[in-house]
């Protein structure tokens, strides 16, 4: 007998990216072989991750108590995120995703966490940033965009 399903909206997101990943398995099976490897593994990745979020569902109930919506920090952040887009080419991924993601934070922290925490996920965000650029360019050999305005330097 199934058990009763305690957060649907789990569950429901969880068959939707189910779904979402044997689709995206299949595009990705269109590629050749040395293009199609992260497309698999992500994919991968997303069906275990659904998989355990549907499981999850069934046990755990998610309740969102006190959400209020800031129509301020909405607009901010999808400004900084076309902000992101149109200077990644200028100034490459480094510099920008370090400048977008450091603002990131700022516009989320608000005034609700201290100064310290903030400088803390400021620095190992920084550094994670830092690791995905290297890991890219260096072990998956995926060129990152260097920076329009650093090429004659």
């Amino acid at each position: 007998m199934l058990r009763q399903i305690k957060d649907k909206i789990s569950f429901v997101s969880g068959i939707f990216f189910v779904i979402l990943s044997f689709i995206l398995f299949y595009e990705a099976s269109t590629l050749s072989p040395f293009g199609a490897v992260f497309p698999f593994a992500m994919t991968t990745i997303l069906i275990i991750l659904s998989i355990i979020l549907i499981i999850r569902s069934f046990r755990f109930e998610i309740k969102v108590i006190n959400q209020t919506i800031s129509y301020v920090k909405i607009p901010l952040l999808i400004i900084v995120f076309f902000m992101w887009i149109y200077f990644l080419e200028r100034t490459g991924f480094i510099i920008t995703s370090l400048i977008s993601f450091n603002l990131i934070v700022l516009i989320n922290s608000g005034l609700n966490i201290s100064l310290k925490r903030i400088t803390l996920y400021m620095i190992l965000g920084s550094i994670f940033i830092l690791l995905l650029y290297f890991g890219f360019k260096n072990l998956l050999l995926v060129p990152l965009p260097e920076g329009l305005w650093f090429r004659d330097l």
